[in-house]
């Protein structure tokens, strides 16, 4: 009777473990094969197939639970470890553009001599996360932006209105000696939304870009440096719209099924608009910056992940200076549990990336991305 019961105990369990097994059989296949889909996402234009993009911006998270479900499968000692094993091969040259490995102990290093010093920050209309008035984020932004010492600053987000007076920002900046840029897409009553450019070097040629039924933009300026003339590309494609009550759901707020369907259908809904509309920004801005002329650097929000059709035709062929000298992973959205780097800085190949650094002040939704660079010379 005993050996009856544990028999049927015995053939219980293992029952289950096989059921467990073929769960974890199933969802190992389909991890490998959504991380092939997000390897594919950078070369396929979401006006063709949206859904890729889908894939792409879920890149981190697939490459964590594959490597979970590898290590998992490891420790079992199967061979479908090799699975994973190799997706993750597969797409070995990607895992930079998001990690970037830190030997040792780092320390703030002391500027080198030569280098050309560029600051990218999407600033949130100066509104930030915390509380206080726009205009102490305005004064906290310059005094940042003192103690950094860039050359050139440019700045997404940049809005200027009775509250945010923009002669507030240039007399902070004034003791600095720069020279300012600006372009505003959407001009209201009192002032404006846009970028801006501030260099300490002469602005010698500068034009815009407006992108069609979007309040977001591009620009570029030609800076004098020294003997040089580079080129500065200032971007702010566009937002995902994702707002404060999008971000209480996928904050797993409890709602009824048929509130949080239709919730997810409207998130979904505007990713894939934006994904769209993002691909034609890329393209058009793309154009202006891969047309052969030398010394371009390229900066802003791109509002998409490194794993994504805009980022491939933004970067074109220049370097990513976070793959260059970037450490750990770094983040520069600060929302959505951190994990999304969407704001850049590339250079053509006639610069050497120097140093790179993202901070983490809590004025904007945002972090800065702080590039030195040096001037290659024949």
């Amino acid at each position: 009777m005993a050996a009856r019961e544990h028999k049927q105990r015995y053939g219980w369990m293992s029952g289950l473990a096989t059921a467990f097994d073929l769960l974890f059989y199933v969802l190992t296949f389909a991890v490998a094969v959504a991380l092939i889909l997000a390897y594919c996402a950078p070369y396929v234009n979401p006006n063709t197939v949206y859904w890729f993009a889908f894939f792409g911006l879920a890149a981190p998270f697939i490459y964590i639970a594959n490597a979970l479900l590898m290590l998992y499968w490891t420790v079992r000692w199967r061979s479908i470890a090799w699975l994973s094993l190799a997706v993750f091969v597969l797409g070995l040259g990607n895992v930079g553009k998001y990690f970037r490995p830190q030997w040792g102990k780092t320390y703030e290093q002391p500027r080198e001599e030569g280098t050309i010093r560029i600051l990218s920050y999407n600033v949130g209309g100066f509104w930030g996360n915390t509380v206080g008035k726009p205009e102490s984020k305005m004064r906290a932004i310059a005094e940042y932006i003192r103690a950094e010492d860039p050359d050139v600053v440019c700045m997404q987000e940049y809005e200027v209105n009775y509250i945010n007076r923009r002669a507030v920002l240039d007399s902070l900046l004034e003791p600095l000696k720069y020279k300012a840029v600006y372009f505003a897409q959407t001009i209201r009553d009192n002032g404006g939304w846009g970028i801006a450019v501030y260099s300490k070097y002469p602005i010698v040629g500068k034009d815009h870009m407006v992108f069609p039924e979007s309040q977001n933009s591009a620009m570029w300026v030609d800076i004098a440096v020294r003997k040089d003339t580079i080129r500065v590309f200032n971007n702010h494609l566009q937002t995902t719209q994702i707002d404060e009550n999008d971000r209480k759901f996928l904050r797993t707020e409890p709602l009824s099924d048929t509130l949080r369907n239709d919730k997810a259908k409207g998130i979904a809904r505007k990713l894939k608009r934006n994904f769209m509309k993002r691909a034609e920004q890329a393209d058009s801005v793309a154009l202006r910056i891969h047309d052969g002329t030398p010394r371009v650097i390229v900066c802003g929000d791109f509002n998409d992940t490194p794993m994504s059709y805009t980022y491939r035709r933004m970067r074109g062929d220049f370097v990513d200076a976070f793959k260059r000298k970037g450490q750990g992973m770094v983040f520069t959205y600060r929302r959505l549990m951190g994990v999304l780097r969407i704001d850049y800085l590339f250079h053509s190949d006639d610069f050497e990336t120097v140093s790179y650094r993202s901070e983490q002040p809590e004025w904007s939704d945002h972090n800065p991305v702080i590039v030195d660079v040096r001037l290659k010379r024949d």
